[in-house]
């Protein structure tokens, strides 16, 4: 009897364990098929507005490669090669420079709202996001006291950005507030150390045999180790705005301005390795300091302007890059005075330099000889190209897109969400990221551009 109680007592707790599972997966299955229904209402309405196929969702796999310079390679070609999420999120305040990838964090960093008519930003202040790049989650953010205009460079899991803003103290300092060189760590944002300047650090560093090397708004290029402490300082008596040192081997490359001057500077020990005084050619200038200098094959190539009261003259050029001759210029025309950056960086592709500006013509110059091979109308500009899959990719400053073959015709053009700052994308292996000023990180497919 007693056998046949026990007996019926488990084939009671069986059933009723068969219930509980059944119940358990019916509610995982509701939970996941609301969850990929939530991710389908997304994407048909982006799909709707911008009538496009897209990903439902895509995961990555970990890239812990260290990003150690401004767009990741000398010639502003970024492609990094992991797969990325669809997603759309809005972090509300201006994104200016390219977002950065460590381990499974798109790291993005912003310098507060924006005026969206006239593309001032309305105050000093600037956070860092990292963001799960499989889904668009934000895995920690930090605010700061000032604009944060530099991409985040990453060094086995430290992150270093640049505080400053471009304000004027006085006629020599540029940057008002808190300005610094910030270490945080790579896995929860939680700040390592800091270095003050006495004016802004808004171009990205770059990074160089254990030092990090920055020019900076009170006329100084300033090397600093991993503990934030001064390995080299050097006094240039000009300013830089925008222009990021560009590396290669061991010099580093960039501009700067009042006077404008285009440098060559070793990143042993901070001497001059040679420099361009524009100022003593050209009476009145620009730009110089805002364009960040591409490389390939021995020639550095950036731009400046020549200013009238209310317009620029665009011009591109060619540097030896062990001696500092000029090899070439190029006027790439006239338009009125913009806002904030005059000369966005160049890029440089299989023998191709590719530049757009302000005055909205896509030039393709043949680097060796700098004969301009094509060009392409694409309205007012602050962004620079990007290459994939040998198409050229560039946004115009109301945010419309355009798809180039590398013979200059248009392959496909449409409206985005989001406004681009001065090199704004980055590219997976499946995905575009797009990353505008008004603050939208959006994630297109790369099939669609096809």
């Amino acid at each position: 009897m007693k056998r046949k109680l026990v007996v019926i007592i488990m084939l009671i707790l069986i059933f009723l364990l068969i219930i509980i599972l059944h119940s358990f997966s019916s509610l995982l299955y509701y939970h996941n098929n609301q969850r990929q229904s939530s991710y389908s209402s997304i994407s048909k309405e982006i799909r709707n507005m911008y009538n496009l196929t897209i990903y439902e969702i895509s995961f990555t796999s970990p890239y812990d490669k260290n990003t150690t310079l401004f767009e990741g390679s000398p010639s502003h070609v970024y492609f990094i090669p992991i797969k990325a999420g669809f997603f759309i999120l809005n972090v509300t305040t201006a994104i200016i420079v390219p977002p950065s990838v460590y381990h499974c964090l798109l790291l993005v960093t912003t310098s507060g709202p924006m005026n969206l008519a006239n593309r001032q930003l309305c105050s000093c202040q600037g956070c860092v996001y990292a963001i799960n790049i499989s889904n668009g989650e934000i895995v920690w953010f930090e605010k700061f006291n000032n604009q944060i205009m530099t991409q985040p460079i990453v060094i086995n899991c430290i992150v270093i950005i640049g505080l400053g803003n471009n304000i004027f103290q006085n006629c020599h300092v540029r940057g008002t507030g808190d300005n610094a060189i910030i270490a945080l760590n790579a896995t929860n944002g939680k700040i390592l150390w800091e270095y003050k300047t006495l004016g802004e650090d808004m171009p990205t560093p770059a990074f160089y045999d254990g030092k990090i090397i920055e020019a900076n708004g009170n006329g100084q290029v300033i090397a600093l180790n991993l503990d934030g402490e001064v390995c080299w300082c050097k006094n240039i008596t000009s300013y830089d705005s925008m222009s990021s040192p560009l590396l290669v081997n061991d010099v580093v490359y960039f501009g700067s301005a009042n006077p404008y001057v285009f440098w060559a500077i070793n990143a042993t020990n901070g001497k001059t390795a040679w420099y361009i005084n524009f100022s003593s050619i050209y009476p009145s200038l620009g730009g110089l300091d805002d364009s960040s200098p591409a490389y390939c094959n021995g020639v550095v190539v950036s731009a400046y302007t020549i200013r009238t009261n209310v317009s620029i003259k665009e011009i591109l050029f060619a540097v030896n890059a062990t001696s500092g001759k000029i090899l070439w210029c190029i006027d790439e025309g006239c338009t009125k005075i913009p806002p904030n950056l005059e000369s966005p960086p160049p890029t440089i592709f299989d023998g191709v330099v590719y530049h757009d500006s302000p005055v909205g013509i896509l030039y393709a110059v043949n680097l060796t000889s700098g004969k301009i091979i094509w060009t392409f109308n694409t309205g007012f500009t602050v962004d620079n190209p990007e290459i994939y899959e040998g198409k050229i990719i560039i946004q115009n400053a109301s945010g419309y897109l355009f798809v180039l073959s590398s013979e200059g015709y248009l392959i496909k053009g449409f409206q985005t969400p989001v406004m681009p700052g001065p090199g704004n994308m980055l590219l997976t292996c499946n995905s575009l990221i797009l990353v505008g000023v008004n603050g939208i990180v959006d994630s297109l497919p790369l099939y669609c551009l096809t």
